[in-house]
């Protein structure tokens, strides 16, 4: 059996390494097509081991996958994009889960889970799909649409059919909003140009929701979603897809509270494990001053998070948020205890949240702990080491001054001389440090203000001191003026 990965690019060279070292764990041949690079593609992709064709770009991202897949040999197809690639734990199940199906002719191919990240980061985004990936290289498995192009069986037999492989999850780093816009900006200029001409595809609405989703019509988003819902057939993994935009754009249109609870309504009744509909609602009711029904929707949606959430689920975005809100909500009818439980909660889902720290540190303050428990408690949620550079500057400015400097000592960041002296309660020894940096500043700016404009020596001159405008006796100004004179290397 075997397995021949497939690609088309234009301008990847950037991408393209991750790509080939994805491919290369499982394939036992990589297809370049290039439709018109002008950077270092190709090369990379010979460096890297691929075969590399090229096809005259005409517009049809169908026809040029197509073009490669009658390049390729393997019996089995895995066809990405040349920003996607297949985390190293997946990587390696790819030929053993092919292989464990590829006597079950009925099987065409897998549909994989796509989880969209931040390329700089590598920070799950909160947005997922379920995508066709890997089929069988056979004669009725084509790539259809010039656009948004997807694999379709075309042999009308319906027993065949596309499983759904939980184990593999694809990375998906093309998602940058600045990338995206440009990509709805070309897709929809292309989507519009094709209806113009007659040719309508049943999953031009899908689409066209998606492109004035990105753009910020939300208007016509909405349209689009609602055309969407209506559809006889949906893409598989997509059926969600237009509940969401549609609620969300509802929202961001500052449609009427009947309309969006409707939406909400019909969401949660289509998708009742869904957590991300009651994270959306419940951030939407909290924002209008709706409390209790955003505290209802987050308690339904951290529920159905802790119960249903995979990587890279929109839930798990909200989720910190959600819980430190179920926090706030808390203290607002006096339970501090279960409170502190949300804040910690927030905390355990992402130990950045710093308002949630910030909550749970005054709340440990209003119950009277002491710097010791303060740090026993946190040590439970965080890194004493790796994490001690954020809990110093959280704690620095709370009633545990001990606690930071406890932190700063673990941490690679340092605090200033005088803010340690302030933490330390040492105000006089940090206003004496203070002193002696102002004047230091005057001695410089006075010792070359010859340097200066006229006019900027106006201004400097306004901001010292007596010493260094007026000649006097005192003790204080000698001392001014002979680090003035050292500093101009002149003597008095």
């Amino acid at each position: 059996m075997k397995i021949s990965a497939c690609v088309i690019a234009k301008n990847e060279a950037e991408n393209l390494p991750r790509w080939l070292a994805s491919m290369r764990v499982f394939a036992d041949e990589m297809i370049v097509v290039d439709t018109g690079s002008t950077d270092a593609t190709v090369e990379t992709a010979r460096a890297g081991g691929a075969e590399v064709y090229h096809f005259d770009w005409i517009n049809d991202f169908a026809a040029a996958k197509n073009f490669a897949l009658d390049r390729a040999s393997g019996d089995w197809v895995v066809f990405t994009d040349a920003d996607e690639y297949f985390t190293d734990e997946t990587a390696s199940r790819v030929r053993s889960l092919v292989e464990a199906h590829d006597a079950e002719k009925q099987i065409d191919g897998f549909i994989v889970r796509l989880v969209n990240i931040d390329m700089e980061t590598g920070a799950l985004l909160g947005t997922t799909a379920q995508v066709q990936r890997i089929f069988r290289r056979l004669p009725h498995l084509r790539f259809v649409g010039s656009i948004h192009e997807h694999v379709e069986n075309l042999s009308g037999d319906p027993a065949r059919t596309m499983l759904y492989a939980e184990e593999l999850v694809l990375y998906h780093t093309g998602y940058s909003p600045q990338i995206m816009r440009q990509k709805s900006e070309r897709d929809l200029e292309l989507l519009l140009a094709r209806r113009a001409s007659g040719h309508r595809d049943k999953m031009d609405a899908y689409h066209l929701m998606d492109c004035y989703y990105t753009l910020e019509d939300y208007e016509k988003a909405a349209a689009y979603a609602r055309e969407a819902m209506a559809l006889p057939e949906q893409p598989v993994g997509g059926e969600e897809r237009p509940h969401t935009v549609l609620l969300q754009s509802l929202i961001l249109m500052s449609a009427a509270d009947a309309e969006i609870d409707a939406a909400y309504a019909a969401a949660l009744g289509r998708f009742p494990e869904t957590a991300d509909f009651p994270m959306i609602y419940g951030t939407y009711a909290w924002e209008r001053g709706y409390l209790a029904a955003a505290q209802r929707a987050y308690a339904a949606g951290t529920r159905l998070h802790e119960v249903h959430y995979r990587p890279g689920d929109l839930s798990g975005v909200f989720a910190p948020l959600a819980y430190e809100r179920l926090g706030a909500a808390a203290e607002l009818c006096g339970e501090k205890e279960a409170a502190a439980a949300f804040y910690i909660r927030s905390l355990r889902t992402q130990k950045r949240h710093l308002t949630s720290l910030k909550a749970l540190l005054r709340l440990l303050a209003e119950t009277g702990a002491e710097a010791a428990d303060v740090v026993v408690a946190l040590n439970e949620l965080y890194d004493e080491q790796a994490d001690a550079g954020l809990l110093a500057q959280a704690l620095a400015d709370t009633p545990f001054p001990l606690a930071a400097l406890y932190y700063e000592k673990r941490g690679g960041a340092k605090f200033s001389v005088r803010r340690r002296l302030l933490l330390t309660g040492d105000v006089c020894a940090a206003a004496a440090s203070l002193i002696e940096d102002r004047e230091r500043t005057a001695a410089v700016a006075a010792a070359h203000m010859e340097a200066f404009s006229p006019e900027d020596q106006g201004r400097i001159a306004l901001l010292l001191p007596r010493s260094c405008r007026d000649l006097s006796a005192a003790p204080e100004d000698m001392r001014m003026r002979r680090r003035i004179a050292r500093l101009s290397g002149e003597r008095i």
